[in-house]
């Protein structure tokens, strides 16, 4: 048996965030909000203006902001106890991968405090077999995600990556809880950060969508949320990168690219497999993504098959087209085609494999 789980409510829409804020308290009769933040986006101002509105509807807020660029379980249980001092109701994640990260890790931990981190990643199994750590009859906050990068739709997905501190590993954290109620998809202020380009929006998407496609649970629900995501990115993609121009329409389709392809690998344990954009962002996709599919056309007959599928519902002829695609939309767009053109030190390049990949394989084997 399959089924299809998303957010409970999902806004949409350049400017919709302002709109959904005041349902907080119209709707949902939210009193006290602690808002995750990143620290850069912090120090900018960026969130300032979601105080003010929270504000004036009549909710309480606070901002923890002291997230580091690996979250960490010491990061979490500090973020937790500050929510539980707080007596929070609602808890809003505003950045990054990073703080969406960090908020559903804090806010399982708010929420049952007694829970330990090998409860979240001890083993890696299949999502549907997993139980959920709390539930939401009786949970105390609502937890919101607002992204503000075009990054790898966690703002609709049950995971969360974190670092253990001991091991010096990434962990996946993988459950139905750590799912946002509601996700708030606002192109505004994905398009209002200059530094954007620098992540290379689009091909963590990208690699998320066919991951979902080609995964042995997807599905004609999954299919769907892929094929259009796909199709906006090759679309509107190339003008996210065109120097000292804006294009709004772009910048909307692009942010919902990210959470439709977020949809289908949620509902496809797809997810799972895209922790390299966690460690470097979509810079590393664009590079091993063609390299990836030809690699899995030439071994796996029935993932050719699929890919076939995929690049004929594109408009293209097979699966070496489908990479021919990619290739050219990464040169449009001015990426690398290589990992030493990243300027990443080899030896880095693979330890930070090994802290994803080690612990997968060890949970895997155990």
């Amino acid at each position: 048996m399959l089924w299809f789980r998303i957010p409970e409510k999902i806004y949409f829409k350049k400017g919709c965030m302002w709109s959904s804020l005041d349902e907080l308290k119209t709707v949902y009769g939210k009193k006290r909000a602690f808002i995750v933040a990143d620290n850069e986006l912090y120090k900018k101002g960026y969130v300032n203006s979601i105080g003010r509105k929270l504000k004036s509807v009549g909710i309480q807020c606070t901002v923890f902001s002291n997230i580091p660029s690996e979250i960490t379980f010491e990061c979490i249980a500090e973020g937790a106890k500050a929510m539980s001092l707080f007596g929070a109701d609602t808890v809003i994640s505003f950045g990054t991968y990073k703080s969406a990260n960090a908020a559903k890790l804090m806010r399982a931990f708010y929420e049952k405090p007694d829970l330990k981190p090998k409860d979240l990643i001890e083993k890696f199994v299949d999502l549907r077999n997993t139980e959920e750590i709390f539930s939401k009859e009786n949970r105390k906050s609502l937890l919101a995600v607002i992204p503000v990068l075009y990054g790898n739709g966690s703002e609709v997905t049950p995971y969360a990556f974190v670092k253990d501190e001991k091991n010096d590993s990434i962990h996946i954290a993988a459950n139905y809880s750590l799912m946002p109620d509601i996700s708030i998809i606002d192109s505004d202020y994905t398009c209002e950060l200059p530094e954007i380009l620098d992540n290379a929006p689009g091909f963590a998407q990208l690699t998320l969508a066919i991951s979902a496609y080609i995964s042995e649970y997807s599905s004609e629900y999954t299919d769907g949320f892929v094929i259009k995501a796909v199709k906006n990115i090759f679309e509107y993609l190339p003008y996210i990168y065109q120097n000292g121009t804006r294009n709004v329409i772009a910048e909307e389709k692009i942010s919902e690219a990210s959470a439709m392809a977020g949809i289908a690998a949620a509902n496809t344990d797809a997810g799972l497999l895209c922790g390299l954009d966690i460690i470097y962002g979509g810079l590393v996709c664009a590079v091993l993504l063609p390299c990836v599919i030809r690699r899995l056309i030439k071994d796996n007959a029935n993932i050719a098959e699929k890919l076939t599928e995929m690049a004929k519902l594109l408009g293209m002829n097979d699966a070496e087209a489908l990479i021919s695609n990619i290739e050219e939309l990464r040169d449009k767009c001015g990426l690398a085609k290589s990992i030493s053109e990243l300027k990443t030190e080899k030896a880095d390049y693979f330890s930070a494999i090994e802290k994803l990949i080690n612990p997968v394989l060890r949970e895997a084997y155990e």
